[in-house]
């Protein structure tokens, strides 16, 4: 389960309600008994559970409590459940330098430099998520030749490392991507040179360490946006050959492995703006689908019976000159970010907002960063394994 994952407290709620659970000492040392009611096995996988932002609370509960979630034991139960949260990643222009933000403690921490060389610094690059890596997708000048050639570099985020990543079965960029577990799928985009359009798409297995080919999409299509939703890949979006927007959209079933076209899903929103407009920004929380719509600067949200957007709220002031670009908007844990942009004193921007489904109220913050500008180059969301997480509190 991960920090994005809606957690239930019934188990443990009786216990955290302070008021009315009391343990004494004496109590404790007796009988051992963490949640009452329920054999102790069972209340420490419950409280393995309990996402860290409340491990402060858990610890007031009584000595055992305190004593359980500081313990090695705890710690081995949540690797063990496979407990990640989710993390962003971002670069931002005025720097070269990827940056990772711990949600819970509200800090922003500086990933170890990448080995590249000047070409793939200064190049158009992709990103995404693909298990506990980042991958990185951009050229790299060949020395023999002085061509040119694809290359992905991944981050190892367990062991803080960069390292050469596979190429793809079919070189791309411009590309639709999303992350599902241990993968990381891709789909259309066009090679290097802007043609031909593809409609081919792929995963990284992470574990494997290779590319696996996937049926080709139904429409070919470049700067297309992905997400993954009702356990499907989709890509939504784009241009085609002619570069004509498209309306459509389609999912990949990884479980019978075939794509379906939805037609008119994506109406409207490149049509308005006169500059060609960067692909769609959309992210996903809670298995809905949401939508910046940068042009009007409006956070929106697709029905999926209707197969149309509702307008949700005004976002935070963006400026609607740059059609999207420099803007990234992705789902971290239960909030959307929306990043880029200035603020009022001229600084860089993120703005972050959740949603509350029962009554439709919306509530944005401010998440404070001084480094880079307002442009966003690339941004990724990475599951970040526990053991990770909880190492950052254990230090000083």
């Amino acid at each position: 389960m991960s920090l994005g994952q809606k957690f239930s407290m019934a188990e443990v709620a009786p216990a955290l309600q302070l008021n009315e659970y009391r343990v004494s000492e004496e109590e404790t040392e007796n009988n051992k008994e963490f949640i009452s009611g329920l054999p102790n096995d069972i209340a420490k996988l419950c409280l393995a559970r309990v996402p860290r932002a409340w491990h402060w609370c858990c610890r007031m509960v009584s000595r055992a409590w305190r004593d359980e979630v500081g313990s090695r034991s705890f710690r081995a139960k949540r690797i063990e459940l496979g407990i990640s949260e989710d993390w962003p990643f971002m670069v931002l222009s005025g720097s070269r330098h990827w940056h990772k933000f711990d949600p819970i403690r509200g800090q922003w921490l500086r990933v170890p430099d990448m080995p590249a060389d000047e070409t793939f610094f200064n190049m158009d690059k992709e990103c995404f998520g693909a298990g506990q890596k980042l991958m990185v997708v951009g050229g790299h000048l060949d020395a023999d030749t002085l061509r040119i050639v694809p290359w992905i570099w991944s981050y190892n985020i367990p062991t803080f490392t960069w390292a050469v990543a596979p190429s793809m079965t079919t070189s791309r960029c411009l590309f639709a991507s999303a992350t599902f577990g241990d993968y990381g799928y891709v789909a259309g985009g066009s090679e290097h040179q802007g043609r031909p359009v593809l409609r081919t798409a792929e995963r990284y297995n992470s574990v494997a360490n290779r590319w696996e080919v996937l049926p080709d999409m139904i429409v070919e299509r470049k700067e297309c946006s992905g997400f993954i939703m009702d356990g499907c890949f989709w890509v939504i979006g784009g241009i085609n050959e002619n570069d004509v927007a498209l309306t459509s959209g389609e999912f990949y079933n990884p479980r019978i492995g075939t794509w379906t076209l939805v037609p008119n899903q994506w109406p409207g929103f490149a049509q308005r703006v006169t500059e060609h407009p960067a692909p769609p920004l959309v992210a996903v929380v809670d298995n809905q689908l949401y939508a910046l719509d940068a042009f009007n600067n409006h956070l929106k949200k697709y029905d999926k019976t209707a197969n149309l957007w509702v307008s949700l709220d005004e976002v935070p002031h963006r400026s609607p000159e740059s059609s999207g670009w420099g803007l990234g908007f992705k789902a971290v844990g239960q909030e959307l970010w929306v990043i880029g942009g200035r603020n009022p004193h001229g600084g860089p921007r993120i703005d972050a907002c959740t949603i509350d489904t029962a009554t439709g109220s919306i509530n944005w913050r401010g998440v404070a960063f001084t480094w880079g500008s307002g442009f966003c180059y690339n941004c990724a969301v990475v599951k970040v394994p526990c053991q990770l997480c909880d190492a950052e509190d254990a230090q000083p």
